[in-house]
């Protein structure tokens, strides 16, 4: 009996949008553990493994999120990219209506999921609306997420569409109000921000020899974590702290009043 053999395909180098924190985002927050952990229950195999490869490596190259809409750009094997799209399911009008005016009702709830946390009983406002949160499905390819991709592959999720779910993770895990968005509740259009406040600004005479010194060269660009949607090589926190240590004698010489070649 002759076996059929299929040529191995590598996927085109891209410099799209890298997951920084796949490692590590287990042992962040609540909602992020229970995102990886859905996607992990998926049933999905080997493309699990190499979803996660493509949100490492940087192969989503566009990714677009418009309310429960999400739209990406995915470079494959092939010359041109495989374009995806996901569709959650949403809150319907009346539902958003309901669980707003429930957070509106409790000032300490509605204050935590501003400041970027998610208590667990929003969860419990969106099943009571018989919607979850996170991605489920009872049978191996019949989820509550729409989801197509251009890409050969017969499989939903392929491991095109697992790359932006990854991605996707990562972002709620800095920002939790993106999974409450995908689920059909914008927080920036129900509580718009306060008017922005006069800009001040203030300056202080430099005096010699009495420049700030620190041992962490960026503890507040460290203190901020990943940026979004970074598309380089290295983490981005380790390169703007190289950068942020290069620039320390620079600062502390004009500080203390002395000649700076920049050449």
């Amino acid at each position: 009996m002759s076996r059929r053999h299929y040529p191995v395909r590598i996927p085109q180098s891209a410099l799209g949008i890298r997951a920084q924190d796949l490692r590590t985002l287990t042992r962040k927050a609540w909602w992020a553990r229970r995102w990886i952990a859905a996607i992990e229950a998926l049933r999905l195999g080997p493309r699990l493994g190499r979803g996660r490869q493509y949100a490492t490596d940087g192969q989503v190259v566009e990714l677009l999120l418009d309310g429960p809409h999400v739209e990406a750009v995915i470079a494959g094997s092939r010359p041109d990219p495989y374009k995806v799209t996901m569709d959650f399911t949403a809150l319907d009008d009346a539902a958003s209506a309901r669980v707003a005016s429930r957070l509106k009702d409790d000032p300490m709830l509605l204050a935590r999921v501003l400041v970027g946390d998610l208590p667990t009983k929003i969860e419990e406002m969106f099943l009571a609306e018989g919607v979850p949160l996170f991605p489920a499905g009872g049978e191996p390819g019949r989820y509550d997420i729409v989801m197509k991709c251009s890409c050969p592959d017969w499989a939903r999720p392929c491991k095109h569409l697992v790359a932006v779910l990854f991605l996707l993770g990562e972002e709620q895990a800095r920002r939790p109000a993106a999974l409450l968005a995908l689920r059909g509740l914008q927080l920036d259009d129900l509580f718009p921000p306060p008017p922005t406040a006069p800009r001040m600004s203030f300056a202080f005479p430099a005096e010699a020899g009495h420049a700030a010194t620190c041992e962490d060269p960026a503890p507040i660009i460290r203190r901020l974590g990943p940026i979004p949607y970074w598309r380089g090589m290295a983490r981005c926190v380790d390169s703007l702290a190289k950068m942020a240590a290069r620039a320390q004698p620079i600062a502390r010489a004009a500080a203390a009043g002395e000649s700076i070649d920049l050449r």
